[in-house]
């Protein structure tokens, strides 16, 4: 009846969206098998998952849905200022040669430069990020000046875009001038090496944050 109303005959990503860490279980008795049996019928294409990222800002739910070898398609948080899926997650994504769609990219921190700057302060008193590593005012310009980037937002989405792993990332936007800068940003090379070590110095250890 839902294909019927889409007008098509069949989904090609479906996904459990929002998953947390302990609803999981809960997916695995009751939903897994089907989803296998909708997919065995030719209803679902590829079978999909995404954590609950504002909550679970260490990929707690999918260390354990990787371990089922039912999902082709993940959406994980990925981010400058929370990279902890470059070694938590990421590596098991390519060993197992999934899709893998980047959520939180930018998100509240990176486009608003006033709640940049009260998550840095509070990062460097947390002991979470080194002081004498970065300007408390201007805490990411140096993307700019150094690191070749049109804005924080613009180094943001290159920051994901090239991340070893990553094929998608997404945005949202209500304005077209809005969305055509950010498929720029998406369609621009890397940062320059320089800025990514200085990111790393900073960031690479934070698993705590989303970035709302």
């Amino acid at each position: 009846e839902s294909l019927t109303a889409l007008g098509t005959d069949r989904i090609d990503i479906y996904h459990l969206h929002g998953v947390a860490p302990d609803s999981y279980g809960y997916c695995r008795e009751a939903l897994i098998p089907t989803l296998l049996r909708a997919k065995e019928q030719g209803k679902v294409r590829h079978l999909a998952i995404s954590e609950r990222f504002g909550q679970d800002t260490n990929h707690r739910m999918l260390d354990q849905a990787l371990d089922d070898d039912v999902w082709e398609v993940v959406m994980i948080g990925h981010s400058m200022i929370n990279p902890s899926a470059r070694t938590s997650i990421l590596p098991r994504l390519r060993a197992k040669n999934l899709g893998v769609l980047d959520m939180f990219a930018v998100r509240r921190v990176l486009s608003q430069p006033k709640v940049l700057v009260e998550f840095v302060r509070k990062a460097v008193r947390e002991g979470l990020v080194p002081k004498d590593e970065i300007d408390l005012d201007a805490p990411l310009d140096f993307l700019i000046t150094q690191g070749g980037a049109e804005s924080i937002v613009d180094a943001a989405y290159r920051f994901c875009r090239h991340e070893p792993g990553i094929h998608v990332v997404l945005f949202g936007t209500g304005k077209r001038t809005h969305l055509e800068a950010n498929i720029k940003s998406i369609n621009r090379g890397p940062l320059t090496d320089e800025a990514l070590a200085r990111l790393e110095r900073l960031f690479g250890k934070i698993d705590s944050v989303s970035g709302n």
